[in-house]
């Protein structure tokens, strides 16, 4: 018989729980749809699914607690750190150091009665940056009981992960009544019952001085980022007022627009500000109810692994969906109906939204080509779909203008062509109103360039540089597609 010790082949799905990958597989959505079910501010709400939203992107809470201490070093360093006001190259008495490390050591310090030797600041504020940012277990008491202070002094990433599922963790926000907190605890012990008012804790870290506050501000920092480096055309402009409608009336839209225009760029923009409240999902080409699913699955959090049915998945996006009332904004959304020629069944994802989306009060935005209305039409005379139904849960249909302006197609250029000259943004800007493929050209001449020079800082470019890539490259493409098609 062949075993996991015979063939370690065999043992690898083993380390998929490792701590290693916590930050692929990012915090729960259900866990922290519960959470949020007992927080009564909507302010509060969005800021744990915005963490929440952070912990599935590239680099997971891990990265965002990296990003915490270099942002905020000022407010690294306990208690006794800030009031003896700590500098890097200063000597400060072993008291002090001692000090130190009771706080960060919380339960664990051994006293002696030797005298504990001077430190540098510098050591002292490099102990809180690597207490901040190294994985540490949980304090157990001897009956292993976890104190109520150990979470002061987890790590950074653990932290957060504990503000986003942990009901017993009390913060407050700017502009948020703190009265708030009070029927929040009533609430939590209500929906939980083996819970006191006394498990009750200020969400606090030990070597981080208001933790909320840095993260309200590093918030604040991405967004101003976010609308920095994304040049908003007229058509970004009109998508993200729509989406902003959504937002606000939770109902659904459909953004209808010809490809190559910007959409998707725009509503993943749009999607980063508001992570809180809104999640971006696009469908695959070969699209089903399990595809379909598990893309949900994977922008809300929920657990997405090829052992989960379409229906599990299905179960648990609605469960999250419904508590959340987190809008999705759907890409490519025409793969929610079959796409052979003969249908055969009614399209029951669009079904499914009209009933377990629409009737539920979640605003829902899908994104789409023209293609959208034909696979209606299909659906209509070819399998007697009562389209009235969803027609009327529609109550936006947008229609995008079918082109750029030169301006904004300019604009576009200028900012992902960074520091070159106006020559090398005139020539791009020609290629793409030329071949009329708007700014999926400016896209695709940014890409050969990069090919071409082998690396992504495009700020160097020459009119050479363009030139190759359009007169050896992309017309050529361009041509042969049309001598095919036409």
């Amino acid at each position: 018989m062949i075993t996991t010790e015979s063939n370690p082949l065999l043992s690898q799905a083993g380390y998929m729980k490792s701590t290693e990958f916590a930050s692929v597989r990012g915090v729960s959505g259900v866990i922290v749809s519960l959470h949020a079910a007992v927080l009564l501010a909507a302010a509060k709400r969005d800021f744990i699914w915005y963490l929440q939203g952070l912990s599935l992107k590239d680099g997971g809470l891990k990265r965002v607690a990296r990003e915490l201490v270099e942002m905020f070093p000022d407010r690294l360093g306990t208690e006794a750190m800030h009031k003896a006001r700590v500098a890097p190259e200063k000597m400060y008495p072993g008291e002090l150091v001692s000090s130190v490390g009771f706080e960060l050591d919380f339960g664990r310090w051994n006293f002696s009665e030797e005298k504990t030797p001077t430190k540098k600041g510098s050591e002292l504020i490099q102990l809180c940056r690597h207490q901040a940012l190294t994985y540490r277990e949980r304090t157990k008491n001897s009956d292993g009981f976890c104190p109520p202070r150990s979470f002061k002094v987890l790590s950074v990433e653990q932290f957060l992960i504990e503000l986003c599922t942990n009901p017993k963790l009390q913060f407050s926000l700017p502009g948020v009544d703190s009265v708030f907190n009070e029927f929040e605890v009533e609430l939590a012990v209500e929906e939980n019952p083996e819970l006191s008012p006394g498990d009750f804790k200020h969400a606090e870290m030990v070597y981080f001085r208001d933790i909320i506050g840095a993260l309200v501000e590093y918030r604040a920092r991405h967004e101003k980022k976010i609308r920095a480096n994304f040049p908003l055309t007229a058509i970004g402009k009109k998508i993200w007022e729509t989406l902003a409608y959504v937002l606000a009336s939770r109902n659904m839209v459909l953004l209808d627009g010809l490809e190559g225009r910007g959409k998707t760029e725009a509503v993943k923009a749009w999607c980063e500000l508001h992570p809180g409240q809104a999640r971006f999902v696009s469908l695959k080409g070969v699209a089903n109810k399990t595809t379909a699913f598990r893309e949900m699955a994977h922008a809300l959090g929920i657990t997405y692994g090829y052992g989960r049915t379409g229906p599990e998945m299905q179960s648990r996006v609605e469960d999250v969906l419904n508590r959340s009332k987190i809008m999705l904004v759907i890409d490519e959304a025409h793969f929610l109906f079959n796409q052979t020629r003969r249908m055969t069944a009614r399209p029951e994802l669009i079904d499914w939204i009209d009933t377990a989306i629409c009737n539920r009060g979640i605003g829902l935005a899908l994104v789409t080509t023209p293609q959208f209305i034909a696979c209606m039409a299909r659906a209509k005379n070819q399998v007697e779909w009562n389209f009235n139904q969803f027609r009327r849960r529609v109550k936006r249909w947008v229609k995008l203008p079918e082109k750029n302006s030169e301006a904004d197609i300019a604009a576009v250029a200028r900012k992902i062509f960074q520091n070159a000259g106006e020559a090398v943004i005139k020539k791009v800007v020609g290629y793409a109103l030329l071949s009329k493929r708007d700014l999926s050209a400016v896209g695709d001449v940014a890409a050969e360039i990069r090919a071409m020079l082998g690396t992504d800082n495009l700020g160097k470019v020459s009119v050479e540089h363009v030139h190759r890539a359009i007169s050896d490259f992309l017309i050529p493409s361009d041509q042969a597609f049309k001598v095919s098609l036409d």
